[in-house]
Formats: structure tokens, sequence, C-alpha cells
């Protein structure tokens, strides 16, 4: 295949056959697909990324995320991942081996390049606006991940907190908590490492979501990996919103999580009603803060075969305090920070000009999992079950195939 510039929009604008957005674990397997089936980067196709650097969305997680604490990253298409250091930060690693990759392919990735907005002005090309230059293309296939949409829950009095918040997206350090009350929201598998760490530095750690904690002891293997898949394609084909990573998944519920909800670490204690300037209120077990409540039956039947005495828990951090109220199981406790592990949306926003989404707010995609019905043309990678870093290779390779194919 070979270029062609006579159906550019804008004269200044850069074309290729194929526009692959973004350089995480499903734009470059898309790419690696392109090249091995022949394509030229950097005449036939261009790989758009907005970071400064190699590792998508890996390379701004915090240090002490390491590569043994992660959750695993699939080797990219031909290109073996060959015995990482599991004590370095899973940043440095990923970023290093995705660089190595786009290296190795010779995939000239475009960055700093932020996509602003996909439009379609003539039948057969999209046109791409950038924060500098812009693109014009015959196929695009969009891996923008969801790292660059964070999600924030609102609740009542919440604009009248005065501490700070981090999300997920913005935390670094666990000693930016040294010695705080942290309040951790979320029910899926950051807040379970976040409040592992915050351990470490501060004993007022308060862990509540918007639902319980959903702990799973199943084994997670690959048949169990694809049978999450499978519901949650079923979901997006029918255009419905990917739900949460957890939802599908549940909880790990393993022997190192269970010493620490024993300790009191992980112990989910209520749902959130209302935010003060300093403090939060919660509808859960309380208000002297020392009874643990139930962990769900996974937990409870494990930890009493472990042992019986577990029944009747009790945290082995300071009782929090309490106000008197008429509203059973309310109560008050002081906080100084909000970490924010409520996950994210998918970055979509920039393809919405080409009305995509479908009545239920979600995108329809085929039942490969990578075309979009309602804009021929267009392929979604590290959407819905594509959105693990297994899914995502397979998704890559996918939509660069389905896209060569639908360039004819």
């Amino acid at each position: 295949m070979s270029s062609d510039n006579t159906s550019m929009p804008c004269a200044r604008a850069r074309h290729f056959n194929i526009v692959v957005i973004g350089a995480g674990q499903a734009g470059l397997s898309a790419a690696g697909t392109l090249h091995r089936r022949g394509l030229v980067a950097g005449s036939d196709f261009a790989v758009l990324d907005a970071n400064q650097g190699p590792g998508g969305a890996w390379r701004h997680r915090w240090n002490a995320l390491t590569l043994g604490r992660a959750h695993g990253v699939h080797d990219l298409p031909g290109f073996a991942l060959k015995n990482p250091d599991t004590w370095r930060p899973a940043s440095q690693v990923v970023g290093e081996y995705y660089g190595a990759y786009e290296q190795h392919l010779g995939l000239e990735v475009i960055r700093p390049t932020k996509v602003k907005v996909v439009t379609q002005p003539q039948d057969d090309v999209f046109y791409i606006s950038t924060d500098g230059t812009d693109f014009t293309a015959n196929a695009v296939i969009n891996a923008t991940g969801t790292w660059e949409s964070p999600n924030i829950p609102y609740y009542h009095g919440l604009e009248y907190f005065t501490g700070k918040q981090w999300h997920t997206k913005t935390f670094r350090d666990v000693e930016d908590f040294r010695d705080q009350r942290v309040l951790v929201v979320g029910g899926g598998a950051s807040a379970i490492q976040f409040l592992m760490m915050l351990e470490k530095v501060t004993d007022h750690t308060v862990w509540v979501s918007r639902s319980l904690p959903r702990w799973n002891p199943e084994h997670f293997s690959p048949d169990w990996g694809r049978r999450v898949e499978e519901r949650v394609t079923t979901l997006v084909t029918a255009g419905k919103v990917p739900r949460s990573v957890v939802s599908n998944t549940g909880l790990a519920l393993n022997e190192d999580s269970l010493d620490f909800i024993n300790r009191g670490a992980l112990v989910f204690r209520g749902f959130i009603d209302s935010f003060g300037a300093d403090q939060v209120t919660l509808n859960g077990p309380g208000p002297d803060g020392a009874t643990i409540n139930s962990q769900g039956p996974a937990v409870d039947n494990l930890l009493r075969a472990r042992d019986p005495r577990l029944a009747q828990m009790h945290r082995n951090t300071e009782i929090l305090p309490g106000h008197g109220t008429d509203i059973p199981h309310q109560w008050v406790t002081p906080i100084d920070s909000i970490l924010w592990a409520t996950g994210f949306q998918h970055s979509l926003g920039h393809l919405y000009p080409l009305d995509i989404r479908s009545e239920y707010g979600g995108v329809v995609v085929g039942k490969d999992g990578v075309t979009v019905p309602a804009a021929p043309g267009v392929f979604l990678v590290g959407y819905g079950a594509s959105a693990s870093t297994v899914g995502a290779t397979r998704a890559g390779r996918k939509a660069a195939v389905a896209a060569i194919q639908y360039l004819g």
C-alpha cells in the first residue's frame, strides 16, 4: 500500500492509509501486526502517542508498583519480555520494553502528539486534529485506553472538603500520606494495593466504596479470564458501557490479602453519606470503629476455616471517634486526605463527532470486538474485553488485520 494525498481536506495534513492513536499495549500490538503484514511505518501507517516517551499508561505508575506486584504484562507479538527484574518499578521495565519494541520494528512513533478530535469530512477519509501536526487517514485504529479519563464520583458536601485529594492517576509516593488520616475510596485492585502500602506509614485508614467488596477465591487462570472476556464482550456488542474491571473479576482472595484483612488493613468500613471540611460521614459499622464487620461470605468462610477465633475480629488501629446520631450505623470520622481509587473511563471523547455512541452510552462493536459498525474504518482496541494486557494484544492484532481488509 502507498500513501495518497489527493483526498486530503487540508493541504498541511499528513496522510497515511492507517493511523494508530495510542502506543500502549494495544496500539503497539496493532502497529506490530501492520509491520509484519508488510506495511511501512512512516509511509503506509503512523502511530501517534500523547506521551513524552514509550510506556503508555505504565510510564505514569508509582515507583512502589514493581513488576512483581503488577497484574502482569503480556508479551508483545513476536517480542518476548525475557526474565525481567520483578523488583524494579513497572513503569521503568515496561517503558524500556515498549521502547525496545518500537525501535526493533522501526515504528517511528510520533510523540508527543495529543489527538483533539477525529472527523470524517469525506466518506473514505478521516481528519485527525492534534495539538501539533494534523493527519488524514483512510482507517483509524483507536488505542487511547483510559488513563487520561480518571473517574471521581460526586458525594454531597465534597465541595466543602478542604483536605488534599489524590487519584490513582496522580498517586506517586506513599510517603505523601505519612501519619495522615486517609479515606481510601474504591473497590478495585488499586484500592487494595494502596491500603497495603498505607499500612506502613499510617494507622488511620478508612476503606469505603459504593458497593460491598467482591472478594473472589477462584484461581485467576486463563480459562477463567476467557469467561470474563466473554461476559464483557456480550455487553459491548450490545452498545452498553463496559463495567469496571473488578465488577467482572472480583478481588483476588489469597493468603496475602487474608493476612491484611486479619490485621485490619483491608477492612471495608461502609458507604459515604456526606463530606465536611475535614471529615466524612459514613453509613456502616460504627460508630466506635472497633468491631470488624463481615467482609463477605468468601472471606468469612476462609478465615473461620483457618482459625475459628477470627469470627470475632477487631481492628489493630485506634478507635475512630464518632458523633451521636439518630441514624443507625451512621458515624463520622476526621480525615486529612482522600485517595480516589475509583477507576477510569474510556478516553473516547475525540471520536464522538463520528456519532458512535449508542443509546446506552457505550459504543457498539462487532462480533470481532474491534470493528465499529456506526463508523466503518474505525477500530477500537483496549475497549471492553480488550482492556486487559492479554486482551489488548489480541485486539491489536485483530484490528490491524481488519483495517487491512477494510482497505482492500
